[in-house]
């Protein structure tokens, strides 16, 4: 096969890939994913959690001051995250740039997520310590789609 030949059918391929791409990008529905099927107005990691294991009352009181807890000591940390981010990219516009400062600040924003995800795993911890032994085993196979509901939506980007 010759040069000339090899190139028209590889530039033929690469235009019904670039096509595909496009109608598939064009046709697909637009806006939001589409809910958790747990998941709704009033329906957070709290509800379903409550609804799926059938917490009495006295563990819903107790999971709730749990919860409360874990989203004061989470909050205070993604603030200082917010603000952690913002002076990390700040350092883009500083000439030169201080590689120290950008390695301390990377450092921090690694150590206070590493801070969040401790918190939020010791919190699942007591709130499984909360449940009767039968409740444990339901708990054990749903905490995956609770954590996904605390994550947030993912961007394309």
């Amino acid at each position: 096969m010759n040069d000339s030949k090899f190139l028209k059918i590889a530039i033929v391929i690469l235009l019904i890939i670039n096509i595909s791409t496009l109608a598939f990008f064009s046709f697909r529905p637009h806006g939001p994913r589409p809910p958790h099927p747990g998941m709704g107005p009033g329906r957070g990691p709290f509800e379903f959690l409550v609804r799926e294991l059938k917490m009495t009352d006295e563990q819903k009181s107790k999971y709730e001051t749990l919860r409360d807890q874990h989203h004061e000591a989470v909050e205070s940390l993604r603030e200082q995250s917010h603000d952690m981010h913002n002076a990390f990219f700040d350092l883009i516009k500083a000439e030169p740039i201080d590689s120290v400062r950008v390695k301390n600040l990377a450092d921090s924003i690694s150590e206070n997520q590493k801070q969040i995800e401790l918190i939020t795993f010791y919190h699942f911890k007591e709130v499984r310590s909360i449940c009767t032994p039968e409740q444990q085993k339901r708990f054990d196979v749903i905490i995956d789609d609770a954590l996904r509901m605390l994550q947030p939506p993912h961007r394309p980007e």
